[in-house]
């Protein structure tokens, strides 16, 4: 329906990917699983625009949100019905969301909300006419920001295809608004419609096409975003008071307004559905909900993890996030705790055999004979080192009602476990969790090496926490540790139980210490045999020792009836 004329270098890359699409040179990415590959591929997008600038919002599938004002909305029909994607549909969606990204990023809403004093004073015919205009126009201002750039390859993609679809909609018996603006937008880039351009048309496009390209040099000045949106909101109106009576003569085809004044919202987006295609393009509940598990995997808002487990109508659960905080942390080590630890992992751990040969002494090695006349190493030594294979996660409650020693001596705690653990090949993570603002947070107190610390406030979020740190524990690793310290029982969030069944399902050794607690009935209803209680906070280290010890003998505390942590003076912790 058109001809396109591109730059040498695009046609040559265009040529290369004519077959697979651009994308398939980086997007590798796949999978054939309908809910994973369509959260690979907001993902991606996401990516993409992370590069183009910030506050573009989230980029999700219409009907995922309820509050997508800000959101990217893409159609899930364009790339729904065959896993993977093709690539094709992949470079077009990819090039419609760059084009929304960048309205975003240059304010083109700003633009029009500028623009709204001067609209409201036009006759309705006039406002349908100018807001095309202006609509057009925008729209050639985004295409040439990104015209030299690699984006230019997707968008180029995009533009084209709504450009032959346009072709194909606008009537062809009659001068009509929308072919002169569709002469227009094509022209700027050099995709030449297959039909006619009438003589009425001549004036006005030499004049459209001087409006585009002084609303483009607007983007070489040195100024701020601000200043750029009043330029081309004043080149607008210049040019309209210059066009209006001509343009006003052809009929429109297409009577449709972009922006209201009531709602103050811009409409009817250059591939964002209306209402009729909403209905009918809204993905299934239960594939929503496989996607926000599957993007929350590597996200701050892990809500849908914790739903995915608990329960999507479960409405106890609480809004959750994770966040690393980088405050430093202060820890006393204790020397003695730090070396009875060593002691409990050498003695009580699992054994592997590790042979070392080619010696010059110890035991003859059969295979090694070879060597007498030539070196005499052959000699092998057969050594039984402890196997330190364990995941261990630390998971302290950060509530409000942790604050002050308390706190100080979990610090003390993981500093002493971690100076123990290190060297060895054993897994260890600490997480603390907390809540602000009715939302719980969980963040890492090891990180890189470095130990960290949060500020305790909040509610206690227990079986939420349980549930997204059991999570973060490598699913590899058969033997698996979580030991859970908190003073209280949990009033925030899901249920405990949730957490417990969890852990149980994913193998996960958990236990939970009491220290300090008010009320033992209500904590051993919702922890049952997992929990272990310390009267004080200051027995805290030795009930840690005593666990280790008591995982290393026997494993799964899960399957003892009534496991017995002792202190070294013989008095139960």
């Amino acid at each position: 329906m058109f001809t396109a004329w591109t730059f040498d270098e695009t046609d040559h890359l265009q040529e290369s990917f004519h077959k697979s699409g651009i994308s398939s040179f980086w997007r590798k990415n796949i999978s054939f699983r309908e809910s994973l590959e369509l959260a690979n591929l907001l993902r991606a997008l996401q990516k993409i625009a992370g590069h183009l600038g910030e506050n573009i919002g989230r980029i999700e599938y219409t009907g995922m949100s309820s509050t997508a004002d800000s959101s990217i909305l893409i159609n899930p029909e364009l790339v729904m019905g065959s896993y993977p994607i093709p690539f094709d549909r992949v470079d077009f969606v990819i090039g419609f969301v760059v084009h929304e990204a960048l309205h975003k990023t240059e304010w083109s809403d700003h633009v029009w909300k500028l623009l709204e004093p001067d609209m409201k004073k036009m006759s309705p015919i006039q406002q349908v006419i100018f807001q095309r205009i202006v609509f057009t126009g925008e729209d050639i201002y985004i295409d040439q920001i990104t015209d030299h750039t690699v984006f230019s390859l997707y968008t180029e993609i995009s533009r084209n295809k709504e450009i032959a679809a346009l072709n194909r909609e606008i009537p062809f018996n009659r001068s009509t608004l929308d072919e002169l603006l569709l002469f227009w937008w094509a022209g700027q880039f050099r995709c030449i419609p297959d039909r006619e351009q009438r003589p009425e048309y001549e004036n006005l496009l030499f004049q459209l096409e001087q409006l585009s390209d002084e609303v483009f040099q607007t983007n070489n000045l040195f100024a701020g975003i601000a200043e750029k949106c009043r330029k081309r909101t004043l080149l607008f109106l210049d040019t309209w008071e210059q066009i209006k009576k001509p343009i006003q003569e052809l009929c429109v085809y297409k009577k449709q307004l972009y922006w209201f004044h009531t709602l103050e919202t811009p409409l009817g987006k250059k591939g964002q559905p209306d209402s009729k295609i909403k209905a009918a393009g809204l993905l299934p509940p239960q594939l929503v909900r496989e996607i926000q598990t599957n993007l929350a995997m590597d996200t701050v808002d892990i809500t849908p993890l914790i739903q995915s487990v608990v329960g999507f109508d479960n409405d106890t659960v609480a809004p959750m996030s994770r966040w690393d905080f980088s405050i430093p942390s202060h820890p006393v080590m204790d020397k003695r705790m730090i070396s009875r630890l060593k002691a409990i992992f050498q003695h009580y751990a699992a054994r592997k055999k590790v042979t070392s040969r080619g010696l010059v002494s110890g035991r003859i090695d059969q295979r090694r004979l070879y060597r007498v006349p030539m070196t005499g190493k052959c000699f092998k030594e057969v050594e039984q080192i402890p196997s330190l294979d364990w995941s261990v996660l630390l998971l302290m409650d950060a509530s409000g009602s942790m604050q002050g020693s308390k706190w100080k001596m979990v610090e003390s705690t993981v500093a002493n476990i971690h100076k123990a653990l290190s060297g060895y090949s054993n897994r260890l993570s600490a997480f603390a969790y907390f809540e602000v603002n009715g939302i719980c947070m969980i963040s890492r107190l090891l990180k890189e090496n470095r130990l960290l610390s949060v500020p305790p406030s909040g509610q206690t979020a227990s079986g939420q926490a349980i549930i997204a740190a059991g999570m973060m524990m490598p699913e590899k690793n058969k033997n698996k540790i979580m030991i859970h310290v908190t003073d209280g029982e949990s009033n925030f969030g899901c249920d405990v139980s949730f957490g417990i069944d969890f852990c149980k399902q994913k193998k996960i050794n958990l236990i939970t210490l009491g220290c300090g607690y008010k009320n033992k009935k209500i904590m051993e209803e919702q922890y049952r045999h997992a929990i272990q209680f310390v009267d004080h906070f200051q027995q805290l280290p030795s009930a840690v020792e005593r666990l280790f010890k008591w995982t290393f003998l026997y494993g799964n505390l899960q399957s003892l009836k009534s496991p017995s942590l002792k202190t070294t003076d013989g008095k139960g912790v």
